[in-house]
């Protein structure tokens, strides 16, 4: 792929030395010293001087960029890696953002290689953050999935699910991904009933966040349950149940998670 100067992705060689990169490894980000960002100036000395490197945020004092990292580990290369949702839970909020946008942002980069009109591999946009197809003209811009998830109330208690695929205990809120023509409120109505055959009402609009896993936009909401009793297909829910609020699972959502936020939002309530 081609890469300009003048872009949000550029190579690696035409970035200042002050910059600051981020190491993107599938799920995973590479760390230097326990910490996630690069000096631009060491991997220059190590790196292909060509590789691509994505903008992340070139409004603070330092400009950060992600790129892939190298497939193989140069000679003298001391790194370790951490799964960018461990790292999102301990880091500054600032660090969350910038760990998330580069997973995104690298993902995107490497699943749109070729243009999907005509074939043709796709070179970086000169000016706007975008591929583009030399040939057609194509132009692609990252991915952002719309997703919905809901905490459903019912008096003091609180709907909550064991996911399948998930590879654990943890109790969450229900979430999908919104269809074509749907609003969020269609798609809260439609997901609770599929999942748990649970009626929902009332549904407020609470909060948002970007989720990098790989690209979604979670629109959070509360709902208030109107009716039905809890049934769950054991595909893409193993269990769900009620919770009381003082007796909720030990295992639930990070708080750094619109998940997380959305339980504690209901906790609070409880006290006012």
């Amino acid at each position: 792929m081609t890469v300009a100067s003048s872009s949000s992705i550029r190579a690696l060689r035409e970035l200042p030395d002050s910059a600051q990169l981020i190491l993107v490894d599938g799920a995973d980000v590479l760390l230097l010293d326990e910490q996630i960002y690069w000096p631009a100036v060491l991997l220059k000395s190590v790196l292909d001087p060509l590789a691509m490197a994505v903008a992340v945020d070139v409004a603070s004092d330092k400009s950060v960029y992600a790129m892939s990292a190298p497939g193989g580990q140069p000679a003298g290369w001391h790194e370790s890696r951490c799964a960018a949702r461990q790292l999102m839970q301990r880091s500054s909020p600032t660090g969350v953002d910038h760990i998330g946008k580069a997973l995104q942002l690298v993902h995107w980069i490497s699943s749109h290689r070729f243009c999907g009109v005509c074939g043709q591999p796709l070179h970086a946009h000169p000016v706007e953050r975008a591929l583009q197809c030399p040939q057609c003209q194509h132009r692609v811009f990252p991915r952002i999935s719309p997703c919905v998830i809901v905490l459903v109330r019912r008096d003091s208690h609180i709907l909550l699910a064991r996911h399948a695929g998930r590879g654990s205990a943890t109790f969450s809120c229900l979430a999908g991904f919104m269809e074509v023509g749907e609003t969020p409120e269609q798609t809260i109505c439609r997901e609770v009933m599929e999942e748990t055959a649970i009626e929902v009402c009332n549904i407020r609009y609470v909060r948002s966040q970007s989720w990098p896993f790989p690209s979604q936009l979670m629109l959070g909401f509360h709902a208030d349950y109107a009716g039905g009793e809890i049934r769950v297909d054991e595909q893409e829910i193993l269990e769900a149940r009620w919770f009381e609020a003082s007796s909720l699972p030990t295992a639930l959502p990070p708080s750094f998670s619109v998940a997380g936020q959305l339980i504690e939002l209901f906790l609070q309530s409880l006290k006012v």
